[in-house]
C-alpha cells in the first residue's frame, strides 16, 4: 500500500559542477534547495511549478563549506547556517543576498543543527567539542562543552526539550535535557558506531543508523526499541523522516536510497544509485526527497537529484 504513494514519482537531476556533495538543505518554506560540494561555491535552486531555475552560486560563503542548514522556523526562513571545514560558521541572509554574521568556532566543524524554534543552532567538531549559539546574540556560544568522544550527528526533539547526540565509540545516543544540558539517559543503539539520527515530526519515533548495517526505530515515550531494519549491506550513514512522519529515507554505501514506512517498517520504495549517497533530506512540506552523491568507480560525476511526484 505504501509503495503506491511513490508510483508517480520520478527523479530530476539538477545542474551541478561542484564535485562530491557534502550536504543538502531545504529552506523551511520549501522554495529553495541548497547544496555544498567539494569543488566550488554553495549552490541554491529555487523550486517553482513546472520545474526549477538553473541555480545561484553563493560565492560569498567561499569554497570550503561542508555542512549547511536552513533555519526551520518560518519567521527566519531567509537564514542559512553554513559551517566550513575551518573554524567558522556563516549566517547567510537570503533577503540581503549576503553573509550577515561570521562566527569563530573552537574546532574543525563536522555537523550543524538548528533547534525547531530557530532560536538556537548547535555545532559539533572533530575535536570532540560542542558549541550552541543563541541566534539573538550569536557572537559567543551559550553552551561550550568538551565531549568524551566524537559526535557523529546532533538533533533536538520537536518540543525543543531534549538534545540527542550520536556517538561512534560508545555506539549510543546520548540524551540531554535542554536547556539545562543535564544528561538524561543513554540509548544503547547499535553494535558498532551510531552514525545518524532522525526525529519524527510527530514526536512519536526516532530512528538511528549504525555501522552494523541496521536502522533502529525507537519510541520517544520510553526510548524502547520498536523494530530493527536490516535491509542494508553496509553502514547506514543518513536518515531523515518525511514532513508528515510517515516515511523514513535512509542511505548506506550499498548504492541504494531506501524509503521505509515508519510504523510498519515496510520497504515502500527503493532508488538504485550509481555512486554512494552523501546527503539526503525530505522537502519540509511534501513527499519530495533530495539526495546527493560523490564520484565513484561506476560514476564519474556527482549529482544532486530530487525524487518527486511528476
Amino acid at each position: 500500500m505504501a509503495a503506491n504513494v511513490f508510483h508517480h514519482h520520478k527523479e530530476t537531476k539538477m545542474h551541478w559542477e561542484q564535485g562530491a556533495i557534502y550536504d543538502l538543505s531545504w529552506s523551511s518554506d520549501g522554495g529553495l534547495l541548497t547544496a555544498a560540494g567539494a569543488k566550488g561555491p554553495v549552490r541554491s535552486w529555487r523550486l517553482e511549478r513546472g520545474g526549477h531555475k538553473e541555480g545561484e552560486e553563493l560565492k560569498e560563503l567561499g569554497n570550503d563549506i561542508e555542512r549547511l542548514a536552513w533555519c526551520p522556523a518560518l519567521q527566519h526562513t531567509h537564514m542559512l547556517a553554513a559551517a566550513s571545514y575551518e573554524k567558522c560558521v556563516f549566517l547567510w541572509d537570503q533577503r540581503a543576498n549576503s553573509v550577515s554574521t561570521k562566527l569563530a568556532t573552537s574546532g574543525l566543524n563536522s555537523d550543524i543543527c538548528w533547534s525547531p524554534s530557530g532560536k538556537y543552532f548547535a555545532v559539533v567538531n572533530r575535536d570532540e567539542g560542542l558549541e550552541i549559539f543563541d541566534i539573538a546574540s550569536p557572537q559567543s556560544p551559550v553552551v561550550m562543552a568538551d565531549l568524551d568522544e566524537a559526535v557523529c550527528s546532533i538533533k533536538w526533539d520537536v518540543s525543543e526539550s531534549l538534545l540527542f547526540m550520536t556517538t561512534s565509540q560508545q555506539r549510543s545516543v546520548e540524551v540531554y535535557a535542554w536547556p539545562s544540558m543535564e544528561h538524561m539517559t543513554t540509548i544503547s543503539a547499535h553494535t558498532a558506531s551510531c552514525n545518524a539520527i532522525g526525529i519524527d515530526p510527530r514526536s512519536k519515533l526516532l530512528a538511528t543508523g549504525g555501522s552494523d548495517a541496521t536502522m533502529c526505530i525507537w519510541s520517544t515515550d520510553d526510548f524502547s526499541i520498536v523494530r530493527t531494519i536490516d535491509d542494508y549491506e553496509s553502514p547506514v550513514l543518513f536518515i531523515n523522516f518525511s514532513s508528515d512522519g510517515r516515511f523514513i529515507a535512509s542511505a548506506s554505501d550499498d548504492l541504494a536510497v531506501r524509503i521505509h514506512d515508519s510504523f510498519s517498517g515496510e520497504l515502500a520504495h527503493q532508488l538504485t544509485v550509481t555512486s554512494p549517497t552523501t546527503a539526503l533530506e525530505w522537502h519540509p512540506r511534501n513527499l519530495a526527497l533530495a539526495y546527493g552523491s560523490a564520484e565513484s568507480k561506476t560514476s564519474t560525476k556527482s549529482t544532486v537529484t530530487i525524487f518527486l511526484r511528476s
